[in-house]
């Protein structure tokens, strides 16, 4: 488990997030601009009243301690510190701003991935980007907007430095080399470590979201021992990466301090030589430290704001993948027909497996025919639920073609493909909120309670539902765990319903229910859909049986194809089954 990378594949090829393509993120969402511009300027102002706040300084040192002196320092000394209250609350907000708005991106990004796309990364995977990897994506734009501010403030701190000794600026202008230097290496230490810490993040974090809803089963099986020491090894990961990140973070303390101090051993150097000269007088020293800390100070401000960038480059990497991968377009592609025409399904030649070295379904070729009751059948592996998936579009085949009458499926709208069909699995998820909330999931605009009466009636639900306190407005907990297994199927067959589907696939639907409701719903589906399209994955032969059209897959290839005399026929597989549940193919597989 360990050894799976985000991505969820273990040989995944490596993708490179350039720097371009991290900036270009910036442009697919609004950037509240106004809130930063207004912050910048309100660092030019800081900055013109910190050199205000610096004459003051020099004369107080020369003990000029007048009360004009100390009443000045003292009021510039508090305007500057309320406008840097200020510029950070105005640079929080549009922080938020920028977060809420590259969330909403990355979400909208992961509803609209192709369905292999996000079973490929795993869910866990998705959520830990959308919750931590992106809230780093503010730093950069707020990086800009101070970076204004500190290069305005380090050009005009050198102007000063300059007009009060240009000789000796001159010298300390010759470090900007080594400083550019030293940025590069600090600006690829934080890459790095920022990236080594998000990757562990969120690795520890798919692996928790995975196991602890997997709880149960760990229980069931003694487990928690084994649990324990996978749960380690993620926890290790990311203690690693905390390692590595504090011991780099001090190894940019030392460059940083080490840009400072050269500046310092330089003015001492020259400056005391000056002094002897007489070049400069006894005090030159001193005052000329205190204008080169503004400059030490912006120039650390700006050794920061570039860190910022290269570290939040490497927080947001996945991010980038993810917004450069594939996206569905669902109102992309022709119209169907709006009518209900007679319209078969056609198989031609389709191949697919999830993984291309191994493929599911061999060049399948068959037709589902329009208005009857289809039964599939196969043994486990075959490709029975991946057909299902395939009809609607949820993947694309990776050869051949699927057919809805004269349309091919790969050409038309997804939207429009996707709401022809109702798809009923063995277990269906169910989100938090109440039962008509559940039932009512899809369905634009408001919704009469006795339409969805009617789908629960018709899904067995609605003598149970009645029963609760408060009927279809009860709560039924995260994924529906305050009901039981087989409540929760009739819930998603009323919620499938309720939709009136041309198309309705049903992939053991029944398998979570009792004899009697399977029977009861599967008689109230043929009634109310009489005359469309029913596709059935079962391997209770009695619903297939009784099917108009059965497939038969095996191994993914098409072994045969027709009515249950065609199949007793020429099918050994269909046989097998029949043979198993106890029917005597010798006398027309009647039980």
């Amino acid at each position: 488990m360990m050894k799976r990378n985000r991505t969820g594949a273990s040989k995944q090829k490596k993708v490179k997030f350039s720097m371009g393509s991290f900036l270009a993120f910036y442009t697919r969402f609004p950037i509240p601009w106004w809130l930063y511009i207004l912050s910048a300027l309100l660092g030019v102002v800081y900055t013109e009243l910190l050199m205000r706040t610096a004459a003051f300084t020099i004369r107080i040192n020369k003990g000029e301690l007048y009360n004009s002196v100390i009443i000045g320092y003292a009021l510039l000394t508090v305007l500057n510190a309320a406008l840097s209250m200020l510029q950070n609350v105005l640079s929080a907000y549009g922080s938020e701003k920028i977060t809420l708005r590259a969330r909403k991106l990355l979400w909208n990004k992961i509803l609209h991935m192709p369905l292999r796309e996000v079973e490929r990364r795993q869910p866990s995977a998705l959520i830990s980007g959308v919750v931590n990897d992106v809230a780093e994506a503010s730093s950069v734009i707020t990086m800009l907007s101070l970076t204004v501010s500190s290069v305005y403030g380090f050009g005009r701190s050198c102007l000063e430095l300059y007009r009060f000794n240009a000789t000796l600026t001159c010298y300390i202008l010759l470090l900007i080399p080594l400083n550019l230097l030293l940025f590069y290496v600090v600006g690829r230490i934080q890459h790095r470590s920022m990236r080594l810490r998000f990757e562990s993040l969120n690795t520890m974090t798919e692996f928790f979201s995975e196991h602890i809803s997997a709880a149960k089963h760990v229980k069931a099986h003694a487990m928690e021992d084994r649990e324990v020491e996978e749960g380690l090894r993620a926890i290790n990961e990311r203690y690693k990466a905390d390692i590595y990140y504090g011991i780099m973070s001090q190894v940019q303390v030392l460059f940083n301090s080490t840009c400072s101090n050269l500046g310092t051993v330089v003015t001492a150097l020259f400056g005391s030589d000056m002094i002897r000269r007489g070049r400069m007088p006894d005090t030159g020293i001193n005052d000329f430290s205190t204008y080169l800390t503004n400059v030490e100070r912006y120039k650390a401000e700006l050794l920061t704001h570039y860190q910022t960038l290269t570290g939040t480059q490497g927080a947001m990497r996945y991010v980038g993948v993810l917004m450069n991968g594939p996206q569905e377009v669902l109102d992309s592609g022709y119209d169907l027909p709006e009518t209900r025409e007679t319209a078969d399904i056609v198989l031609d030649h389709v191949s697919f497996g999830y993984d291309p070295e191994f493929p599911v379904l061999h060049d399948l070729s068959v037709t589902i025919p329009h208005g009857k009751i289809t039964a599939i059948i196969g043994n486990n592996g075959s490709g029975k639920s991946t057909l299902l998936k395939l009809l609607q579009g949820l993947y694309p085949p990776d050869s051949g073609r699927i057919l809805l009458g004269e349309a091919d499926i790969a050409s038309v709208k997804p939207e429009q493909l996707r709401a022809k069909f109702g798809y009923i699995l063995q277990n269906n998820p169910l989100l938090s909120g109440s039962i008509r909330d559940n039932i009512t999931y899809g369905m634009k605009g408001e919704v009469p309670q006795e339409a969805v009466a009617a789908a629960a009636r018709l899904a067995d639900a609605d003598e149970f539902i009645n029963a609760l306190p408060q009927g279809y407005d009860t709560d039924i907990g995260e994924g529906g765990k305050l009901l039981s297994g087989g409540q929760r199927q009739r819930l998603a067959i009323a919620r499938t319903l309720m939709r009136n589907p041309d198309y309705l696939l049903m992939d053991e639907a029944g398998a979570s229910l009792d004899h009697k409701s399977d029977t009861t719903i599967f008689r109230n589906v043929r009634e109310s859909l009489k005359g469309r399209t029913i596709v059935v994955v079962a391997h209770d032969m009695r619903s297939v049986v009784d099917a108009d059209y059965i497939i038969v897959l095996n191994h993914g290839d098409l072994e045969a194809a027709g009515a249950h005399e065609q199949l007793l026929a020429n099918s050994p597989t269909y046989r097998g089954y029949l043979e198993k549940q106890g029917y005597d193919v010798g006398e027309g597989a009647q039980v």
